[in-house]
C-alpha cells in the first residue's frame, strides 16, 4: 500500500478542528473549531489564518452559490458572510433542544442543504438527520443518530453516504435526486475492528472515499465496493475530517483534534489540532454549494 508524504499545513492548534470546505473563488480553505467557537479562513496563496468568532458551538459548514457560507450551529442554520463575518439565522430545526447541536454537514448535488444533530450530553441516540430545500422548508431524513458523520454523495448523484460514528459502520443509501429521498440502506463498511471510529469523509473523481479515523489517527481510501486501497497515517490520533483543496482539487487537507485527549496524550501529539495535506493522485469533485 502506497505511502504519502503528510505536510504540515497549518498549526490550528484546534481543539475540535472539523467542516473543511475548499471554496474556489476565493482561493480559501475554511474550517471550524467547533468547541472553541472559531471559524478559520487560510488564503491559499499566503497562508495566511483569518479567524471569526461563531456565535455558538459549530458543527457543519457548507459553500453556498451565492459566495457566502451555510453554517449547522448548535443555536441553529445560519447564512455566513465571511467578507462582513456576519452571521443570518435561518431557522432552528430542533427548536426546544438546548442540549444538542448540529453536527456533520454537506450539500447535495441539487443544492439541498443536509446536517445531522446530536446532543452535547453524550453519545445518546437522540440525533436526527435533516434537509433543507432551497424553498427554506425543512424536513427530518433520520432518526435516533448518536453521532452523525461521513456524510457524501456519489458521483453520478444516486448513492449517498453516511454514518453513525458509535456504531462503526458506513451506510450506503439509495438517492432520490427529485425528491432528496433516501431508501435501500446497505452496509458499505465495516470498522469495528479499527481504533478509532469513522468521521469525516471527501470523495474523489473515480468514486472512492477517504474516510477519517477519529481515535485512529488516519484517513483511508475504499474502494466504491468498500475495499480499502490506501492508508495514510498522521502525527494526531483524533483525526476529523479531509477535503480535496487547491485550484486542480489534487490535494487532501487533513483536519485533526485535541478532543478527548489527556493532559498526557496531549504532550506526546504537539500536532493534535493542527492542519495537514497530503497530494493525491485522483482529484476530488468540485464540492456541491446549498442554493
Amino acid at each position: 500500500m502506497r505511502t504519502s508524504t503528510v505536510e504540515l499545513l497549518l498549526a490550528a492548534q484546534t481543539e475540535l478542528g472539523e467542516c473543511p470546505v475548499w471554496d474556489d473563488a476565493r482561493g480559501a480553505l475554511f474550517f471550524m473549531d467547533i468547541l472553541g467557537k472559531k471559524l478559520h479562513c487560510l488564503d491559499w496563496t499566503t497562508r495566511a489564518d483569518t479567524v471569526f468568532d461563531l456565535p455558538a458551538l459549530g458543527g457543519g459548514l457548507a459553500a453556498a452559490k451565492d459566495g457566502r457560507l451555510i453554517a449547522g450551529l448548535q443555536t441553529g442554520i445560519h447564512m455566513v458572510d465571511p467578507d462582513r463575518g456576519t452571521f443570518e439565522f435561518l431557522l432552528d430545526p430542533e427548536p426546544g433542544k438546548p442540549d444538542h447541536r448540529l453536527n456533520e454537514a454537506k450539500c447535495d448535488p441539487q443544492g439541498r442543504f443536509w446536517v445531522g444533530s446530536m446532543s452535547t450530553l453524550g453519545r445518546f441516540p437522540t440525533g436526527c438527520l435533516y434537509k433543507l430545500e432551497n424553498n427554506g422548508s425543512v424536513a427530518k431524513v433520520l432518526t435516533e443518530i448518536s453521532v452523525p458523520n461521513t456524510m457524501a454523495w456519489l458521483p453520478g448523484g444516486h448513492e449517498m453516504l453516511f454514518a453513525d460514528s458509535v456504531r462503526k459502520e458506513v451506510w450506503k443509501f439509495r438517492y432520490d435526486p427529485e425528491s432528496g429521498n433516501l431508501s435501500g440502506r446497505q452496509l458499505y463498511l465495516d470498522v469495528g475492528d479499527y481504533a478509532g471510529i469513522p468521521d469525516g469523509v471527501a470523495i474523489d473523481a473515480e468514486g472512492y472515499a477517504w474516510i477519517a479515523e477519529f481515535g485512529g489517527g488516519a484517513v483511508r481510501r475504499y474502494s466504491p465496493s468498500g475495499k480499502l486501497v490506501r492508508e495514510v497515517r498522521l502525527p494526531a490520533t483524533q483525526v476529523t475530517s479531509c477535503a480535496f483543496v487547491g485550484a486542480r482539487l489534487d490535494q487532501l487537507a487533513i483536519i485533526t483534534s485535541k478532543r478527548l485527549l489527556n493532559e498526557e496524550q496531549r504532550q506526546a501529539q504537539s500536532h493534535a489540532g493542527d492542519l495537514f495535506l497530503i497530494e493525491v493522485e485522483t482529484p476530488g469533485l468540485e464540492p456541491h454549494k446549498f442554493g
